[in-house]
């Protein structure tokens, strides 16, 4: 059950919190539309659609800047009551300090929660605001319709070279796929004006096109022209000749799972990234639940003094977790470290940092540069 101190701090809390999260949202609607406006003028777009390419871009925006949405009301309202002496008549009442920050931290795990759900997919979408616009404003986007496209499938050992593909409806247009065997040599080429993939049957249809068999000097052995031939027994599907080329930090869970699974050949350093953002997708969300646990016990101060330096030192925490979350990002996608180790030891870090500066509020040790 809530207690009134709890509803007054959640309440107070809330204000801030929700002022801080719709002024970031405003500061970059206002710019963004100022840096695209030009682009919606030119391709005539009406009111709807650039309602719909922002709101599509809202759960990315969420996602990444709830932390100081977070961070910003905590700074106001822990350091505005410690000015008014709240804080210490709760302390002085027998509440202990972490029953007093309970409710703020029952909140971030809430906002955790959102956080993680709105990653799995709906954040990833609207990442990439290029993509987006493309649709928009040219009808098609690189992730929709892949032109010159490579896909090489190193298990199997054939190399796709695709002239034009639509992911949405599958079709592929003047394709060349070459066979080769363990040591690389060419067994044969398949070339087609059209191909096609029945899911299912698991059989590739290939339209208007030639076969030529070599031998392993290079010569051609036959040749033979078709219309319409199918093969099957292939391991390549559409979804992962279209998904080849993407950036893994545009990618949804799904997504990211399907392709660590149909190329699981692939080499390590190639699938780095992929494994990474993957499990970006479930620890960036708790650097919510870590900045209210090290910027909580810093706002609770006794003196101006101790507050101003509770604020300074939760703002200097906050870029430490930013800084160090994009490094090791960048260190897991290079496979410089592992990609677990990458995604959660940041956030793992700092989780330490706040219980540690918590248990020395809690007891009434004195944190360091606090005075």
């Amino acid at each position: 059950m809530l207690r009134t101190f709890d509803r007054y701090l959640i309440k107070n809390f809330l204000v801030p919190f929700l002022y801080s999260l719709f002024g970031l949202i405003a500061v970059w609607l206002v710019y963004d539309l100022g840096t695209r406006a030009n682009a919606f003028q030119d391709a005539h777009l009406s009111f709807r659609a650039i309602a719909q390419f922002y709101l599509t871009q809202i759960p990315f925006i969420l996602v990444n800047w709830m932390p100081l949405g977070v961070l910003l009301g905590l700074l106001y309202v822990l350091t505005r009551m410690s000015r008014r002496n709240e804080i210490v008549s709760m302390l002085g009442a027998g509440v202990s300090v972490p029953r007093v920050l309970s409710p703020l931290i029952i909140l971030g795990l809430l906002l955790t929660g959102i956080c993680t759900a709105l990653n799995y997919e709906l954040g990833p979408q609207g990442s990439n605001s290029s993509y987006l616009l493309d649709e928009l404003t040219k009808g098609k986007s690189r992730q929709s319709l892949l032109e010159a496209d490579i896909f090489v499938n190193r298990k199997d050992h054939r190399l796709w070279f695709i002239q034009s593909m639509n992911s949405k409806t599958e079709q592929i247009s003047n394709v060349q796929v070459i066979q080769q065997d363990d040591q690389g040599d060419i067994q044969s080429k398949l070339y087609a004006e059209r191909v096609s993939f029945d899911s299912m049957r698991k059989v590739w249809i290939f339209y208007n096109g030639k076969l030529t068999n070599t031998d392993p000097a290079g010569a051609v052995v036959n040749e033979a022209y078709f219309d319409k031939k199918e093969v099957d027994g292939w391991s390549e599907t559409p979804w992962r000749l279209a998904n080849a080329s993407l950036q893994g930090k545009y990618m949804t869970v799904p997504q990211l799972q399907t392709y660590l699974m149909e190329n699981a050949d692939f080499p390590e350093v190639s699938l780095a990234q992929y494994k990474t953002n993957l499990w970006n997708r479930f620890s960036l969300p708790w650097n919510v639940l870590v900045v209210v646990l090290v910027a909580s016990p810093l706002c609770i101060a006794f003196s101006r003094r101790g507050a101003l330096a509770g604020v300074a030192g939760g703002i200097l925490l906050f870029v430490g977790l930013f800084t160090s979350s994009n490094v090791c990002t960048a260190l897991g996608s290079g496979a410089r470290i592992s990609p677990i180790v990458a995604s959660w030891i940041p956030a793992a870090s700092f989780l330490i940092v706040g219980i540690v500066l918590l248990y020395m509020r809690s007891t009434h040790r004195p944190i360091p540069f606090m005075g």
